[in-house]
Formats: C-alpha cells, sequence, structure tokens
C-alpha cells in the first residue's frame, strides 16, 4: 500500500512572512495623521449641511492636545537621556559582566574561549560620547547600558586612634597612679 502524506495547508493570515510584515506596521496615529484627517473631513463635508463652527474649534482644541502631549513625550526622552539622570551614580558602586579571551580555542567552533566575571567598582564620573553615558570606573568606561547593579558605596571603617595598644580611645579610663609623677 503507498503511503498517504497529506498536503500542507498553509493559511495565509498565518505564514511567517505576513506575520512579520503585520509586525512591523507603524499603528500609532501621529499629530501629522490627526491634522489629514480633519483636513480630508473638511475637504469631503456636506455643502447643504457643512461643519458647525463648535466642532471646528473642539477638533482644533483636540489637535493641540495631541500636539502639546507629542511634545511632552519627546522632553521626557530627551530628560531621561540627560546627563543630571546618570550623574546620580557618581559614589554609587556598580557591577558590570566583564570579558576575557583566553589563549584556549574550541576546536569544535574554532572560536578562542571566553570566560564571563562580574566585576564591580566605584562610579568615579560620567561621560557622555556620541549621545551615549558611560560611567567611569577607575580607567575603564561602561557603557550605562551593560551596568547590571547599582548599589550604595560600602560605609568607610571608622579609622583607629594612632598611638600604641588602642586602649586610650576605650569605655576604661586611664590608670591612675601609674607611670611618670607618681611616688
Amino acid at each position: 500500500m503507498a503511503e498517504v502524506i497529506p498536503p500542507k495547508v498553509n493559511w495565509p493570515h498565518y505564514s511567517t512572512e505576513n506575520v512579520q510584515r503585520a509586525s512591523k506596521k507603524d499603528t500609532k496615529l501621529g499629530k501629522d495623521d490627526f491634522l489629514k484627517l480633519m483636513m480630508a473631513q473638511m475637504k469631503y463635508q456636506d455643502p447643504m449641511s457643512p461643519m458647525d463652527n463648535k466642532d471646528m474649534v473642539a477638533q482644533m482644541a483636540q489637535f493641540t492636545s495631541v500636539e502639546q502631549l507629542t511634545n511632552i513625550s519627546d522632553q521626557l526622552k530627551a530628560m531621561s537621556a540627560s546627563l543630571g539622570n546618570s550623574s546620580g551614580l557618581i559614589g554609587k558602586m556598580v557591577s558590570w559582566a566583564g570579558e576575557t579571551k583566553t589563549g584556549n580555542y574550541d576546536i569544535a567552533t574554532g572560536k578562542p574561549e571566553v570566560i564571563t566575571t562580574t566585576e564591580r567598582g566605584l562610579v568615579d564620573s560620567i561621560i557622555v560620547r556620541g549621545g551615549v553615558h558611560y560611567v567611569k570606573v577607575g580607567d575603564k568606561e561602561i557603557e550605562l547600558s551593560k551596568v547590571e547593579k547599582v548599589e550604595n558605596a560600602p560605609e568607610p571603617e571608622p579609622e583607629q586612634p594612632a598611638g600604641g595598644d588602642g586602649g586610650s580611645g576605650g569605655d576604661t579610663p586611664p590608670p591612675t597612679g601609674q607611670g611618670a609623677g607618681a611616688e
């Protein structure tokens, strides 16, 4: 008996190409789209019953609101990318993934062996180069997007007073009647 192979059913709306194409479409309406819609509405309105003045004013107010919201959004994006946001990292302890290539090669892939380590250090300064923010830790510059962890810097250890056994700054009073001047 011959083997029956079922036909491959390809639904056009579920093909991977259609899904990828649909996912790339920009479905956001901006202020230019809103203005185009309003102009088309005015162009094709019924001359026997034109748009009422108050409707026109309401649409203009909506357009102004959309424009202002777009401007606010742009300002928020610029503010989040500003130096002021990342400057709060100065004096903080940051961690990032560091890579070290060894001299060993993986025979299967032909690529060098890479060891990934977690490095950390205290942020000295922030550098902005080409719109990209970097934290400067010692002599290293780490892109801000590569920072994995931010924490407060460890508290410095209190300094011990100099000079001897360290007994002069404790809770016990100094000995009396001993040493120079006592008879």
